[in-house]
């Protein structure tokens, strides 16, 4: 199947076809790398560009929505080009969300000259179908994390919205001014699950010595209009030390992995603050904190899309990474250490690139699941001045993006396959955006490494010693076995990361095995 890049131009949206080569599945090892030697990895313009500043897709891919000056403009993404199926008459849109199900678009307005009046309800919900309006709000303030104000189920049925001291439950169909209001006072954020029983997690900020919490509610629970005094939580997690938590669902919707952070670091061994990652399961059954074997901050932690694990970076550099098991939250495989601080898993959670952005060089290390559940190293390469990178939709594509505001040079975007090599790379003047088109469910499936898949070590400019390559396996080796941390700025310059800090053993990947 034909994939599609979109790109954010100063100007507007531009689609690009990536011309991919065919499966090399079934055929010789001989044959299949002629395949790919003989292949024009190119992509074209699909059709001309779209102009507008804010844009998204369905979930599905089939609806494309884009936001101008005047107006908010949704296209049947179906067919080329993409056809016009209505528009929005709405100044200086600046956020945009389909609901999981394509039922509704969502619509956020600044209140400024250039957006809403004062008087102008700001964030506006439309019904796909034909384009009416289905709701109104005043929405005073707009962050970016935040964003959606009304999350939906996976169905549509249901709908959550947070706001002061209360979390709002929706049905739609019975129409959005009908709510049921569960009173939590202080609440800061909520968040919906996926899967076929929704429920909601939010988290309550410690207040005058009364530890912060995460809990989780049962939306079928509360059906009743009006408001509920005292919801009971089915699960509910304390904590002391933490303002502020990014909330993470797993995909099946059975756990919620819990960041949280503190401006302040009370150990005072680091200026960023403390980060702890939590785990509380949706039923009350468990509840604790991941165990990390390295002392640092958290640098990203997600989960597998099969929701049966997670992955954790984590650690003073050259940080570790771990994959948890999520059935007892046991550490199960080691990733190696290095200087990354980013996972991310293929839709169908067989391959991981595990990364370093940002002010890391750029390494980039892919892994395969076997059968036996080990995780093999089948490359790395290196994506120096990428600022994002995101699987595509058939899992075998790795996207990487130089864009502005981030980065003012070099912009742009890469095309990678799973083993690190470098299929494709396009040259921006100035991009702020690049991404997949998403497709439906069921597009492709998923697909073990071709046999004749070589590994690549190294490719883009990168110069990989044997130990860094990742290639030895081992058993897990207990922190304090190595030599001791030093702290970054006692290394030569900003950004020159020194991988000598990390042993031979402490690189490799392997089996957890606890000390």
């Amino acid at each position: 199947g034909m994939q599609t890049i979109t790109e954010r131009t100063p100007v507007g949206l531009k689609h690009w076809k990536f011309t991919d080569c065919a499966s090399t599945i079934g055929l010789s090892d001989d044959d299949a790398a002629a395949a790919y030697a003989r292949h024009d990895f190119s992509s074209s313009l699909a059709f001309d560009e779209v102009e507008g500043s804010v844009a998204t897709y369905s979930s599905d891919g089939k609806l494309f929505a884009i936001a101008s000056a005047h107006k908010v403009e949704v296209y049947d993404a179906t067919c080329e080009p993409y056809a016009l199926r209505g528009s929005i008459v709405k100044n200086g849109a600046s956020a945009l969300y389909f609901s999981p199900s394509s039922t509704y678009l969502a619509v956020y307005q600044k209140q400024t000259s250039s957006g809403a009046t004062k008087d102008e309800k700001n964030l506006t919900i439309w019904n796909v179908s034909d384009l009416s309006m289905a709701h109104e709000v005043f929405q005073r303030q707009f962050l970016k994390a935040e964003w959606p104000y009304f999350q939906f189920s996976d169905d549509d049925a249901v709908c959550i919205r947070c706001v002061t001291n209360e979390i709002q439950i929706i049905r739609p169909a019975q129409g959005f001014d009908k709510l049921t209001r569960l009173r939590v006072p202080s609440v800061a954020v909520a968040k919906i699950s996926p899967g076929t029983t929704p429920r909601l997690a939010c988290f309550v900020p410690e207040i005058k010595g009364a530890p912060g919490s995460v809990r989780i509610y049962e939306i079928v629970e509360h059906t009743q209009e009006g408001v509920v005094e005292n919801p009971q939580p089915v699960a509910r997690k304390s904590f002391f030390r933490v303002s502020e938590v990014d909330l993470m669902w797993s995909p099946i919707g059975n756990a919620v992995l819990i960041l949280g952070s503190s401006e302040v670091d009370a150990t005072n061994k680091s200026y960023y603050g403390e980060t702890a990652l939590h785990y509380l399961k949706a039923d009350g059954s468990f509840e604790g904190q991941v165990p990390l074997s390295k002392e640092g901050p958290v640098h990203d932690a997600q989960w597998s899309p099969l929701g049966d694990e997670f992955g954790v970076v984590y650690g003073f550099m050259p940080a570790k990474a771990t994959i948890f098991k999520a059935e007892k939250c046991e550490p199960k495989y080691e990733l190696g250490a290095g200087p990354h601080n980013t996972l991310r898993w293929n839709p169908f959670g067989r391959f991981i690139a595990l990364a370093g952005f940002g002010n890391l060089p750029g390494d980039v290390k892919f892994f395969q699941k076997m059968k036996d559940g080990k995780y093999k190293p089948i490359g790395s390469t290196r994506a120096s001045c990428s600022v994002t990178l995101e699987w595509s939709p058939d899992g075998r594509r790795l996207l990487t993006s130089t864009i502005a505001p981030r980065l003012n040079v070099d912009n742009g975007w890469k095309i990678w396959r799973y083993n690190g090599d470098l299929l494709l790379h396009e040259e921006r003047e100035k991009i702020y955006e690049a991404s997949w088109r998403p497709v439906p469910q069921g597009t492709f499936e998923d697909r073990p490494i071709s046999p004749a898949s070589k590994r690549v070590d190294g490719a883009g400019g990168a110069t990989t010693s044997a130990a860094s390559s990742g290639a030895a396996k081992g058993a897990y080796k207990p922190p304090h076995a190595v030599s001791a941390y030093k702290p970054p700025h006692s290394t030569s310059g900003s950004g020159n990361f020194s991988l000598a800090k990390a042993s031979a053993d402490e690189m490799k990947a392997g089996k957890f095995k606890p000390a």
